[in-house]
């Protein structure tokens, strides 16, 4: 937005749009997947075990990319920038209400990666017998954007964005490497706690 000269005070308004509309889409998602839940069959941990298996494939995907960068032909972040790329665009063109389509639409995007819909999925099955379900959902969902909050916040300043990109220049692959690490000590933890858990 900066590059079109737009003002700090407008990207501010549209950025508290856009993460409330993230925040909508994720909310949505989290209601549809607990109504599922309650419907499937009662596997013991079947969706705990779905997000793990999820997050174990595209923790390894992360790590064999960082090594073997043309290991794999499809790449997760590749595929994001694009998409976001041309949400961008869209969103400068229609104002307010296309900002805030776009920001759903990213949302809907966004979850099946592992970074974001694999903890998700997992946080949605720890809590599917709880009766406060949806004050954990929606709990969760405000936590989740404080990070989209903080970044509008300091990222609505030109030398902030400077900085920004210099540094995920330099540390984008390590980043990517890292979290595919956790991803997959998280990952296999889980799966050991449910076979620990029916055992």
């Amino acid at each position: 937005m900066y590059t079109t000269q737009t003002d700090r005070r407008t990207i501010l308004g549209y950025g508290a749009v856009y993460i409330g509309s993230v925040f909508l889409s994720y909310v949505m998602v989290g209601l549809g997947a607990t109504l599922l839940f309650i419907t499937l069959p009662m596997i013991p941990h079947l969706i705990a075990r779905i997000a793990a298996a999820g997050m174990l494939a595209i923790g390894v995907a992360n790590i064999i990319n960082y090594y073997r960068p043309n290991a794999i032909p499809i790449r997760m972040e590749s595929i994001s920038h694009e998409i976001s790329s041309r949400a961008v665009r869209f969103m400068k063109v229609g104002g307010i209400p296309a900002i805030f389509a776009a920001g759903v639409l990213i949302g809907f995007h966004n979850f099946p990666c592992a970074c974001t819909g694999g903890v998700y999925m997992t946080f949605l099955a720890l809590i599917a017998d709880s009766p406060l379900k949806i004050a954990y959902l929606l709990a969760y969902n405000l936590v989740f954007i404080i990070p989209l909050t903080t970044i509008l916040l300091v990222f609505s300043s030109r030398q902030a964005i400077l900085r920004f990109r210099k540094m995920h220049t330099l540390n984008a692959a390590k980043t990517t490497l890292i979290l595919g690490v956790l991803m997959v000590i998280a990952s296999t933890a889980l799966l050991a706690a449910i076979r620990l858990g029916l055992q």
